[in-house]
């Protein structure tokens, strides 16, 4: 016959139990829940606030910032705290938070290098907003503002050079100037295009 001892973690076990299953069906959305009532441009305007705000650390850091923008329950926009990815990378992690929907995803493009072709969205970036759903903000060095419309997916720039923080080391590349409009195959021609550094 058990002891009274495990008869109370048997009993604790059960209560944990029924608290992990009742969060778990609390987490279930209904439809009206995923109804986002912001603008695009609200969240556009947001994004340009996140990313101004990322830019020195980016900078400083020689490293990608990014994040999530989500609209609350209330209608109010919110964004997830900034993860750190590489000079060339970072890696957005989904989230499922009751009462908010993610709306954008957006990142820094890291301190100037002349090596990359950071003054535009990558392919890579067109690709995973158009696999989340999600559009997608981008700020590079040079302090210009992109937008990708995952459903596109299309990259438009917002505002040229220097309309958000730009890298003190930035240097202009007259001869390889970004368009202000990417498609994804007009991306995949200029960045497989045999691009040489200024």
């Amino acid at each position: 016959m058990p002891s009274r001892n495990t008869q109370i973690v048997f009993g604790l076990m059960a209560i944990a139990w029924v608290v992990i299953i009742i969060r778990a069906y609390s987490n279930v959305k209904s439809a009206d829940d995923f109804v986002v009532t912001v603008t695009q441009e609200e969240v556009q305007e947001f994004a340009r606030a996140q990313l101004n705000a990322a830019q020195t650390r980016s900078f400083a850091e020689d490293i990608e910032l990014c994040g999530i923008i989500f609209e609350e329950s209330g209608g109010t926009l919110g964004a997830t705290p900034l993860r750190n990815g590489d000079e060339a990378s970072c890696g957005v992690r989904y989230f499922d938070e009751p009462g908010m929907r993610p709306v954008a995803s957006f990142h820094t493009h890291s301190s100037y290098n002349e090596a990359y072709d950071s003054e535009v969205p990558s392919i890579l970036d067109l690709q995973s907003d158009l696999a989340s759903g999600m559009d997608g903000y981008v700020a590079t060095p040079g302090g210009r503002f992109w937008h990708v419309d995952h459903r596109q997916p299309v990259a438009t720039q917002v505002c040229g050079p220097a309309c958000l923080n730009q890298d003190p080391n930035y240097k202009p590349c007259p001869g390889f100037a970004p368009d202000t409009r990417y498609t994804l195959p007009e991306l995949t021609k200029r960045q497989t295009g045999g691009y040489k550094p200024c």
